[in-house]
């Protein structure tokens, strides 16, 4: 069976016969892993697809703009992240300002009815949608009934005593703590930005670093430095050792994400970059000498090289 991304639009072919996973699925972490796991089977005890409804963006973005949360994942991975999970079909539906205002049994009926040939649905039980986040589990509950579709809310994950959300993970990323963000998305925190020219210290220090500005929404680590993976490009991967935050030796300074891909000699000006973060290594400290700074970024690299490198398909 193919698997493919769809656009949602109104009067778009049916996809046919399939179970539904829906949500936002930021992160696609373990709990959302678990749901779309679900989800597949129920659509292999069907013979139906298993297709996955989610959004083009997180809907704080365009209903609360302001306030709205750091994403996990950008689009693109997201999608990538579903379809590891064997979803034939994810169907992004574009959020726009008309879908914030089209109300829960509109959005039922219109969005998710006339897309496919539903036999099932399945949703975290704290799932919400519609004009005002108005529909629940009840109100899907309700419009199952009256068109003799199966719905399954299902129970969050639990890791160590508490729901895995990804208001969680963010929460974990904030502090830096990776090690624990990890553990409940099942895969390394990551950000995507393009790389742009910064101060030239590093280069001065004989470290070269890529200064990477973030793409909108990114979910920042807390300041300090950090042990990760760079993925270029041109698909290569590298072992890079991640500051995070204003250097206290270069107080003037307005790089906030810089990265030394170890090995590393090409120009990557303009490109973007993806950062995988396995490790916090410090806080960023203060140096009196360049000499300090170069003997700590020294074992910062050693100590990189010794988490990332083995056995993770690396230009190490």
């Amino acid at each position: 069976m193919n698997r493919t991304v769809v656009t949602w639009e109104p009067g778009m072919r049916p996809l046919g016969r399939a179970c539904v996973a829906i949500g936002v699925f930021d992160g696609v972490h373990r709990g959302h892993q678990e749901l779309l796991d679900q989800t597949l089977q129920d659509a292999r005890n069907h013979g139906a697809r298993a297709i996955a409804v989610t959004f083009d963006r997180d809907p704080d973005q365009v209903v609360t703009p302001e306030t709205a949360a750091p994403q996990l994942l950008r689009l693109e991975d997201k999608i990538d992240a579903i379809l590891a999970h064997g979803m034939s079909v994810v169907l992004v539906v574009p959020f726009t300002a008309q879908m914030a205002a089209t109300g829960a049994e509109e959005f039922l009926d219109e969005v998710l009815g006339q897309c496919c040939e539903v036999v099932s649905v399945h949703v975290g039980k704290d799932f919400r949608f519609g004009r005002g986040a108005s529909g629940d589990l009840d109100t899907l509950y309700v419009w199952g009934i009256e068109h003799n579709i199966d719905v399954v809310g299902h129970s969050l994950l639990e890791v160590q005593g508490h729901p895995v959300s990804s208001t969680r993970i963010r929460g974990l990323i904030a502090v830096g703590d990776i090690a624990s963000a990890m553990d409940l998305l099942g895969y390394a925190p990551r950000l995507t930005g393009v790389v742009v020219h910064g101060r030239g210290e590093g280069t001065a220090l004989g470290f070269a670093t890529a200064n990477v500005e973030p793409d909108e929404f990114s979910a920042l680590p807390a300041s300090g430095v950090y042990a990760g993976i760079a993925q270029l490009q041109d698909g290569t991967r590298w072992a890079a050792a991640i500051s995070v935050g204003v250097p206290p030796t270069f107080p003037q300074a307005s790089d906030y994400l810089e990265a030394h891909i170890i090995d590393y000699a090409g120009d990557l000006y303009g490109q973007r970059v993806t950062l995988d973060f396995y490790r916090r290594l410090r806080d960023q400290e203060h140096f009196d000498s360049f000499e300090a700074l170069k003997a700590q970024i020294g074992r910062d690299i050693s100590a990189t090289i010794d988490l990332v490198c083995e056995n993770r398909n690396l230009e190490c």
